[in-house]
């Protein structure tokens, strides 16, 4: 509630949600591009660390740690995906009810202009 008691109305921009869909999937790509570059010079150190017996333990702990980064950057790629497409489907739900709102008003005021609703009631609602 405002100050002045009256509830504030939440305003949807479709358009803003569209931006905001557009950047955030602009994010998920730049972070499944950066992680697939560092994936290979990650793989290729790895490698680097050769055979040697003191290293294999080391080379399969940074295997393991890899697999498992990318398990966390595929459910944020997957989380974020989600919400570019609650916010593509946001800006549809905001267009259609603008569209559905402006066909009631369109409506009243083909009723108002065919002679109203009708007999109105007086004064007492009589």
């Amino acid at each position: 509630m405002s100050e002045s008691g009256k509830r504030s109305l939440m305003q949807v921009e479709p358009t803003r949600l569209v931006e905001l869909a557009a950047s955030s999937e602009a994010v998920l790509s730049a972070m499944a591009q950066d992680w697939s570059m560092a994936l290979d010079d990650l793989t290729g150190a790895c490698a680097a660390l050769g055979d040697a017996a003191g290293t294999r333990n080391v080379a399969a702990s940074y295997a393991d740690s890899l697999a498992d980064a990318g398990e966390v950057v595929a459910a944020l790629t997957q989380a974020l995906a989600l919400g570019v497409d609650g916010l593509v489907d946001a800006a549809h739900d905001a267009v259609s009810a603008d569209d559905t709102a402006a066909s009631e008003l369109d409506r009243a005021a083909h009723r108002m202009g065919d002679g109203g609703f009708g007999r109105l009631p007086g004064h007492g609602g009589r």
